[in-house]
């Protein structure tokens, strides 16, 4: 979050993110739901305006007397692009957002290394040169890759794919080599991300996101060491990383000594799995089944509201919504109905570039830290201002 230099700031910063979160809505309702005076939010509303990243537009239908249509606020869309990148071993997938949150440009690309930094170097500039040709500016990047990754530092503390065992400091590499902050967060509380912005941080207070990646998938069965799984949590509306940043690591429970991968079952049938029996089934050849007994697990304890499905193809992962849906009641101990939203991720392939943006947004429109000192400094007004003229978000995060 922002710290903050006077109330003055506090105010700003509180007007702005309830006007990326409800789009569409007036001087008269912010003053309503933050408490502020009228005068108060027309004096900033109007600095805002004139800074570019707010707009006004007339909507909707004129009084019994007559007059003008009422008038409502939006986040501008031309004012700055963000950048997303999911760093995979050998590629990438990278988005641009406005800043409403509307995704402007996808694109994917092979690469013959498994070296992040260069993944990321590359990414970028197809980013930049995108953001050029749009004639808007690129005021930061999000970037999404497998691993434990402490998203406060921006350090990469390990990450299997990408052989990292010591802590190396990503985002303060990469925010120098491409000139703009660069943000860096595990790859599946990127998909937590992604759901969470699409709502612009009103949605499911609680929720799991399972992320599955398939690795060298050549007939319809496949062996465990082809799949790889990463969990997000959201817990009370925050994204839940864990006293190390780890949470979200996913080893099964009927793992054993020796095993080199995260399941205890050895493979699957992609043309028949889906089927749970009362008693749950073969799990011990099952990869699928022995997930969904973990997945019930999580959702039933921790009484999640939604869980979400990605990284794999849309009949695999459709499969996958109703074999989660009969665990969950299977493992569910009251007879009372138990409904939980078992669904498809919103973005499929592009989830966790898309979400990696989405935490970069997140960030640019956090409400102040009421816990840092205010200091010296430009105030938020003046820094969105150089936003604008230079397309740089450092002070602003």
């Amino acid at each position: 979050m922002k710290s903050i230099n006077s109330q003055s700031d506090i105010n700003v910063s509180r007007i702005l993110r309830l006007i990326w979160q409800k789009n569409g809505i007036s001087r008269i309702e912010i003053a309503a739901q933050l408490g502020l005076d009228k005068s108060t939010v027309t004096k900033i509303v109007s600095a805002l305006l004139g800074v570019g990243i707010v707009k006004e537009f007339a909507h909707g239908i004129t009084g019994p007397q007559g007059g003008r249509k009422p008038i409502y606020l939006e986040i501008a869309e031309e004012f700055a692009v963000v950048g997303g990148i999911e760093i995979q071993k050998e590629g990438f997938f990278c988005c641009l957002l406005n800043l409403p949150g509307k995704c402007l440009f996808e694109y994917q690309e092979k690469m013959n290394t498994s070296d992040c930094m260069q993944i990321f170097n590359r990414a970028y500039e197809i980013l930049k040169d995108e953001s050029q040709k749009r004639k808007i500016n690129l005021i930061g990047v999000g970037v999404g890759i497998s691993g434990i990754i402490n998203s406060d530092s921006g350090v990469i503390m390990q990450s299997i794919p990408f052989e990292i065992t010591e802590h190396f400091p990503f985002t303060q590499i990469a925010s120098v080599q491409a000139g703009v902050p660069v943000f860096i967060e595990n790859d599946a509380r990127c998909c937590c991300y992604s759901e969470r912005t699409l709502l612009h941080d009103m949605g499911q207070q609680n929720s799991l996101f399972i992320l599955i990646e398939m690795r060298k998938k050549t007939d319809k069965i496949i062996d465990s060491s082809q799949v790889s799984v990463g969990t997000g949590l959201v817990i009370n509306g925050k994204i839940f990383k864990g006293t190390e940043f780890s949470a979200g690591e996913f080893r099964s429970m009927l793992w054993t000594s020796g095993h080199q991968r995260q399941f205890f079952a050895e493979k699957e049938n992609l043309e028949d799995f889906g089927a749970v029996l009362p008693d749950g089934g073969k799990t011990e050849d099952s990869i699928f089944n022995e997930l969904a007994k973990h997945v019930a697990f999580l959702t039933n304890t921790l009484n999640l509201e939604t869980v979400y499905i990605g990284g794999l193809e849309p009949e695999v992962e459709e499969k996958l919504v109703e074999l989660f849906k009969k665990r969950i009641v299977i493992q569910w101990p009251y007879d009372s109905s138990h409904d939980v939203d078992v669904r498809l991720s919103s973005l499929g392939n592009l989830a966790v570039a898309y979400g990696a943006a989405g935490m970069f947004l997140d960030r640019f429109f956090a409400l102040p830290s009421l816990s840092t000192p205010s200091g010296s400094g430009p105030s938020i007004l003046e820094s969105l201002s150089q936003v604008g003229e230079t397309g740089h978000a450092g002070k602003l995060i």
